[in-house]
């Protein structure tokens, strides 16, 4: 078994010992490093061991206020009925958000394919006039769509 859960189990045991007495007065709770480097939690002080001291509350901590163990009010879903909720809204946004770059990805392809193996390239500009785009702006545009795909798409 390694430290961390040897440090765990003894840090539940302590837990579990200790729930019924969290709200006793002036208790105390005791924590030290064994030569193993394995830290031990105690309500009584370690005997030839130097413990660090930390008063125990004196009042219950108060229970989370969305515990999936809380029945919900009526009208309201469940935490589990949330959380599902969540996750399903999550998919739905991850489903819009790949058709969405799909959809994209094969317009730089179709445009890559259009530029690629023309050398005679003709666009509109921004005044409705048509232009031939020479061999160096089309290759640069070519590299640029490849690189857009190569970051974005599979």
């Amino acid at each position: 078994m390694n430290k961390t859960a040897v440090c765990l189990a003894i840090l539940i045991s302590l837990c579990i010992a200790l729930a019924g007495n969290t709200a006793a007065q002036g208790k105390k709770m005791y924590s030290w490093t064994d030569e193993n480097g394995v830290v031990h939690f105690s309500d009584t002080e370690p005997q030839g061991q130097e413990a660090q001291v930390q008063d125990m509350p004196q009042e219950p901590a108060p229970a989370a206020a969305a515990s999936p163990y809380q029945q919900p009010t009526p009208g309201e879903p469940s935490v589990a009925e949330q959380r599902r909720q969540e996750i399903a809204r999550k998919k739905q946004e991850a489903h819009v958000n790949r058709v969405v770059t799909d959809a994209q990805c094969s317009a730089w392809q179709a445009e890559v394919d259009r530029l690629e193996p023309n050398r005679r390239v003709f666009f509109t500009n921004d005044q409705g006039e048509t232009e031939r785009m020479d061999d160096v702006e089309r290759t640069n545009r070519v590299a640029e769509l490849k690189g857009q795909i190569a970051r974005n798409c599979k």
